[in-house]
């Protein structure tokens, strides 16, 4: 299953800018090996904000969310991350299911 995965930062009081630096550093690191594997097959980090969006490759939603729990941000950041996965596929897919009839 493909997700497409919304990754807001917010930084917490407590936490200064060097340690969000050192997070964000490990996670850049996590999430360039889950793209050498496969996991993330596109990832992008919005300009002039704390956002990252993610394309993630997961056999099934139980997966993705044993997935982002592990990662350093979510485990550092806790309240400071705020995260929204959303089930995609193909449109090429939903086109022909329009032609097939699929949709009325």
């Amino acid at each position: 299953m493909q997700f497409f995965v919304r990754f807001d930062i917010t930084q917490p009081a407590d936490v200064s800018n060097e340690d969000l630096v050192g997070i964000l550093k490990r996670e850049a690191e996590a999430a360039l090996g889950a793209m050498e594997t496969g996991a993330v097959t596109h990832l992008w980090k919005v300009a002039g904000q704390r956002v990252v969006l993610a394309v993630v490759e997961m056999p099934s939603a139980e997966d993705l969310d044993r997935a982002l729990a592990g990662l350093p941000i979510i485990r550092e950041m806790g309240p400071g991350m705020k995260t929204e996965a959303l089930p995609i596929y193909d449109y090429k897919t939903f086109a022909e299911d329009l032609n097939s009839g699929a949709h009325g």
